[in-house]
């Protein structure tokens, strides 16, 4: 996943989370030139936005997946722990068979993990099969 430099200082405008279709939407607009982009998730695993508020400012974007999973194993564990029980791991937390299953699922590429770190806001975690930044086009507004 490229461009997650674009994110920031964006403000998360809504969420939109279908359990059923199992996806997550998340519609931002960016502080730069006011662009609008989604992140869109679909084949989502879990969703975790911690902190919701009414305005919700972007700090940093990462996406961590089979390609850099190995420099940041310590990390992804300890997020992906959190994700999954709502609390932050001891040492023998890690060796939990549920986490290192979803591990693995990360390092085959099967999965990546979004992590959204907030200026204010929500810190949000997002493990799903795929996930991508998209423009969002504006409708045309027709005058009288």
């Amino acid at each position: 996943m490229t461009d997650l430099e674009v994110l920031v200082e964006s403000t998360v405008d809504s969420i939109h989370v279908s359990a059923q279709g199992r996806t997550v939407e998340i519609a931002l607009t960016c502080a730069w030139d006011k662009a609008q982009k989604k992140i869109a998730a679909v084949g989502v695993e879990d969703f975790l936005a911690d902190e919701l508020r009414l305005s919700n400012i972007i700090q940093e974007v990462r996406c961590f997946d089979a390609e850099n999973l190995r420099a940041n194993e310590s990390e992804v564990a300890d997020r992906l722990f959190f994700l999954m029980r709502g609390k932050s791991p001891s040492p023998a937390d890690l060796v939990w068979k549920p986490l290192k299953a979803k591990l693995d699922l990360i390092r085959s590429g099967i999965l990546r993990l979004l992590v959204i770190e907030p200026i204010y806001g929500a810190t949000m975690l997002l493990l799903a099969r795929e996930v991508r930044i998209e423009a969002v086009l504006r409708e045309a507004t027709s005058g009288p």
